[in-house]
């Protein structure tokens, strides 16, 4: 009866282990070139996105939602990283960002829009700050 009571209890234990973690999502942006594809990325608090194919290319969080921490990878690293805090994170390859090399990370609500808006930036992060201001209207 013992042996059957913990079979039952590691059960139950790893389903529900197994439930809380089954709702997290994982996104994948591939570095081909000098873009991000696909360069806007629609996530919930808790997910968690993935770089890859990095060998010549970073990722440098340039505009984040207030209270959020930036974060630069290092050149050629395929890396992850969960994101908690809502918001639109803006981000770019520093190498390529000449080529307009950058992408867009919205998570949950786009809390801070209007910070956004009133950004001043220019150049190839202009471009991708105006892709990501269109994507996060849309919502």
């Amino acid at each position: 009866m013992t042996k059957l009571k913990t079979a039952l209890i590691t059960g139950l234990l790893l389903s529900v282990l197994s439930f809380s973690t089954a709702f997290a999502a994982d996104k994948t942006v591939m570095a081909q070139a000098v873009k991000f594809e696909p360069m806007v990325v629609e996530i919930s608090p808790g997910d968690s996105v993935s770089w890859r194919n990095m060998p010549t290319h970073n990722v440098q969080m340039m505009l984040v939602p207030k209270g959020a921490d930036k974060f630069t990878t290092k050149l050629g690293d395929n890396f992850s990283h969960k994101f908690e805090k809502e918001g639109v994170y803006v981000y770019q390859c520093d190498p390529h960002i000449g080529y307009g090399m950058g992408g867009v990370v919205i998570v949950g609500n786009p809390v801070n829009l209007d910070a956004l808006k009133s950004a001043e930036v220019s150049g190839g992060l202009g471009r991708v700050l105006d892709e990501a201001i269109k994507s996060a209207e849309k919502m």
